[in-house]
């Protein structure tokens, strides 16, 4: 006798069998658990992690690093206009980066106190016209006499006057003269002394000693000046202008040629400039010096802000930069490169390290006690609370404090 089949025809007609109940039950069990888990990972995902901190692991990877480096601007050489004499800047017409002819007034200095410098130089002149007068009639005297000893000394056939007082007559006329001599180039002098003087009665122009253009202009209206004191610095034309920027060792060798834009500040427009060469000064720090490209003038010591694209670097160890950025509020780390490190004890940990260039995202990390998955704090999923304390997690009472936590050490979770 055969059993009952619950198959129909068309089950019969297509080969099928009925399904098996306790695979079906199975089978929904597994989509259950699969489900659960998605909705657990979801939530974590959601929630994030349960420290008070963002966090992101260090890895290696391929940089193509973006140089940006503060620079100043300096020319290759500058002439220094001085002043000819102590005074007041009546006006400097000549502003910084204006172009000049040779020539062209570049400041007015005026003297003060030429009125009496003048009044001065006049009664200088005076005496100097009364010793020359009276240095006159002494040689006029000493040449009569000496002329009325050599006609009784002829006619005495040298026997009248004496020889002693012949030889005294000839050294006072020449005594004379001398003094006459002495008393007409000092008259010149004071006259030149005051017709100089006249000249710079009023507001006298410095001018251009050569076609170029103002560098730098460290005087301004009503400054006073000394004799050779430097009032204008003035570029000669076709004068070079360089931009040089100093960098640290840790960036790595740059290679002569290498282009980049150089921001210079107030300009209108970012300038090429390119890589002449890298200076080492006396203490070992490292300057490049670019040659900018022609351009507006840019007065020397403007600052500006170099930025160049290095080759790119595979396989060198990396950090985001919001983790270099980090720094708990009592940490008491200034100016010193580092990032916080994530624990697996639960603490963060700052640690030193030495940085290379970045793209603006990454960094490359020269040297440091950091290593590819590490851990890096990058921020504060809350803000800590007054005074270094950690954030208050849900649920805990505001101002419970944690046993065994010094006041000044970072906040844990």
């Amino acid at each position: 006798m055969t059993e009952p089949s619950d198959l129909s025809q068309v089950d019969v007609l297509l080969g099928a069998r009925p399904r098996n109940r306790t695979r079906r039950l199975l089978r929904i069990g597994l989509l259950l658990v699969a489900l659960a888990t998605a909705a657990t990972l979801l939530l974590r995902f959601m929630e994030g992690n349960t420290t008070p901190y963002y966090m992101l692991p260090v890895a290696r990877g391929d940089l193509h690093p973006r140089l940006s480096l503060k620079a100043t601007v300096r020319l290759g050489s500058t002439i220094a206009v001085r002043a000819q004499w102590d005074g007041v800047i009546a006006s400097a017409p000549a502003a910084v980066g204006a172009a000049v002819t040779r020539g062209q007034p570049l400041v007015y200095v005026e003297d003060p106190s030429i009125a009496r410098t003048i009044a001065a130089d006049r009664v200088a002149l005076a005496a100097a016209r009364d010793e020359r007068a009276r240095a006159a009639v002494s040689m006029r005297s000493a040449a009569a006499r000496l002329a009325r000893f050599d006609s009784v000394w002829r006619k005495s056939q040298h026997r009248v006057p004496s020889l002693n007082e012949m030889e005294r007559a000839r050294a006072d006329a020449a005594r004379a003269a001398l003094a006459l001599r002495r008393a007409r180039v000092l008259l010149d002098a004071d006259w030149n002394r005051l017709r100089a003087d006249r000249a710079r009665q009023g507001a006298v122009a410095v001018r251009a000693p050569a076609d170029g253009v103002v560098a730098m202009l460290p005087v301004a209206a009503g400054s006073w000046v000394h004799a050779g004191q430097t009032v204008l610095e003035l570029a000669p034309q076709g004068v070079a202008q360089q931009i040089v920027a100093p960098f640290a060792a840790a960036v790595g060798p740059l290679a002569a040629g290498a282009q980049a834009q150089v921001d210079i500040r107030g300009g209108a427009a970012a300038r090429a400039a390119t890589l002449l060469r890298v200076d080492t000064d006396g203490t070992g720090g490292q300057r490049a010096v670019f040659a900018l490209a022609p351009g507006p003038f840019a007065p020397p010591g403007a600052h500006a802000i170099v930025d160049m694209d290095l080759p790119l670097r595979h396989h060198v160890l990396l950090v985001p930069d919001a983790a270099l950025a980090f720094a708990h509020e009592c940490s008491g780390r200034h100016g010193q490169p580092g990032v916080w490190l994530w624990k697996a004890d639960g603490t963060a940990r700052n640690v030193r390290v030495v940085t290379g260039p970045g793209d603006g995202r990454h960094t490359q990390v020269v040297a440091g006690d950091v290593k590819p998955g590490d851990l890096v704090i990058i921020g504060w999923r809350e803000p800590p609370r007054p005074g270094c304390a950690r954030p208050a997690k849900p649920g805990e009472r505001a101002g419970a404090g944690r046993s065994g936590t010094a006041p000044n050490e970072p906040p844990r979770p």
